[in-house]
């Protein structure tokens, strides 16, 4: 019975392990936006909503590095970021300037699902993301 217990605890950490392992894998991917939904996300405009959906790609890279190209303004952003030890949490910095948190609420190797943690612009709005 013990044997049995030890076992079975063995395969919990084991396959946690595995969950944060392949959230850190997962997002190295080119990941086009797709869409927004949730409180909040009525406050973008359509016009915007089609430009992204047409153009934003964000592309993040087994060095730590990011860029995110198109969008509403067309540029390219590029900087760092670093995944939090349980895969739920991205933290970026953008060249040049400070570092912004967002959770991600799903993740897969056909979809991301991340909502900004500051909720000053957009409530509890989430993007959704697929592979390029």
């Amino acid at each position: 019975m013990k044997l049995s217990l030890l076992i079975f605890l063995i395969g919990i950490i084991v396959f946690a392990g595995c969950k944060d392992k392949a959230a850190k894998e997962l997002i190295i991917n080119e990941w086009r936006f797709t869409e927004f939904s949730g409180p909040g996300a009525e406050i973008i405009p359509d016009s915007v909503k089609k430009k992204v959906y047409a153009t934003a790609t964000m592309t993040f890279k087994k060095d730590g590095s990011y860029e995110q190209t198109g969008g509403s303004d067309g540029g390219t952003r590029k900087g760092k970021y670093s995944l939090s030890e349980d895969g739920k949490t991205i933290y970026s910095t953008e060249d040049g300037s400070g570092t912004d948190t967002v959770m991600i609420l799903q993740i897969s190797k056909d979809k991301m699902v991340v909502s900004p943690k500051s909720q000053g612009i957009g409530g509890k709005m989430q993007l959704t993301m697929v592979p390029k």
